[in-house]
């Protein structure tokens, strides 16, 4: 005989009644800014409880980027769970105020970086104005996660789930990056591990209800190519698992390196490095609710670990 499935009329009427009493509240679609107007525009207003995963060539500014995001989103009153395999928590903070620095006197700090930074070089005022600043919107709200090489997806999980259950509150988590997630089973490939560990987050944003925003490495073989799913390093299923996709990469690249020898190819491309700021887009490849492949013009301040909408006209 047959089992007889549950009834659950009353869980369906109960949504429905949500849904008359607050129709942001119910579904959890609060959006987060990102911190820049024309990314929020094009992936649906904002962060809300989806996997985000954002692409992007070695040393490109992606830890820059989603630290930036990640400053902006502590701003508006939210935590943030930064889980880094790159970098510790006093290199992280050192680029927030950096930054900081950058934007509360572009001119006087334009050639202030992370990598030389020198606090005996600052003005005390200054130094304080951006110390204070990042206390009052930073450091209360953000946890800085430095992970080994046998951090796993499942240290993960814990984590997120420990803060939820002591803070009482949702984080937006970030992670710094895909391919260095640790997997215990060696026999797999790169893909496989990869593929695992993003239906693993994938599924932690949907009995969570939390967003996740997640860096991954670029091809080898892409550097030179428009952003597409195949520009996400040893990846299968990106396009499947993730809500959103995203891709930073040069402005016009498919004009740029449209032809010219490998060696033109190589020339330019560290010309367009060396820009200052640099001209970069962010390619919108997918998004689950709206629409795909979009692009958004945003400039990088690449010593002062700054990206902006707009030109800075006051650094140069």
């Amino acid at each position: 005989m047959a089992r007889r499935s549950k009834n659950n009329y009353g869980d369906v009427n109960a949504y429905l009644d949500e849904i008359l009493k607050n129709t942001n509240d119910y579904r959890g679609k609060i959006k987060v800014s990102t911190g820049f107007d024309n990314i929020d525009k094009l992936i649906g207003g904002g962060i809300s409880s989806q996997l985000y995963v954002i692409g992007a060539m070695p040393r490109f500014g992606k830890t820059d980027f989603l630290n930036q995001v990640g400053d902006s989103i502590c701003r508006q009153g939210h935590d943030v769970l930064f889980f880094s395999y790159q970098m510790n928590q006093k290199e992280l903070i050192d680029r927030s105020l950096c930054r900081k620095l950058f934007l509360l006197n572009p001119r006087r700090y334009k050639k202030i970086d992370s990598f030389n930074l020198a606090y005996n070089e600052i003005d005390r005022e200054s130094l304080q104005i951006v110390v204070d600043k990042y206390k009052e919107e930073v450091s209360q709200r953000i946890n800085i996660v430095e992970c080994d090489s046998k951090f796993s997806i499942k240290q993960i999980k814990e984590k997120i789930e420990n803060h939820i259950k002591t803070k009482k509150t949702k984080p937006i988590v970030i992670i710094d990056y895909i391919q260095a997630i640790k997997y215990l089973d060696a026999k797999i490939t790169d893909k496989e591990k990869n593929d695992y560990n993003l239906s693993q987050l994938r599924d932690m944003v949907k009995k969570l209800d939390i967003s996740i925003i997640c860096i991954s490495s670029q091809s080898r073989d892409s550097y030179f190519k428009q952003a597409s799913y195949d520009s996400f390093k040893d990846t299968y299923d990106i396009e499947d698992i993730a809500d959103v996709a995203g891709y930073l990469q040069y402005k016009n690249i498919s004009e740029q390196f449209k032809s010219g020898t490998d060696i033109e190819k190589i020339r330019k491309f560290h010309e367009l490095k060396n820009q200052y700021p640099r001209k970069v887009e962010f390619v919108l490849l997918k998004n689950r609710s709206g629409l795909d492949y979009k692009t958004e013009n945003i400039y990088y301040y690449y010593k002062n670990n700054y990206f902006c909408s707009e030109r800075i006209k006051e650094s140069m």
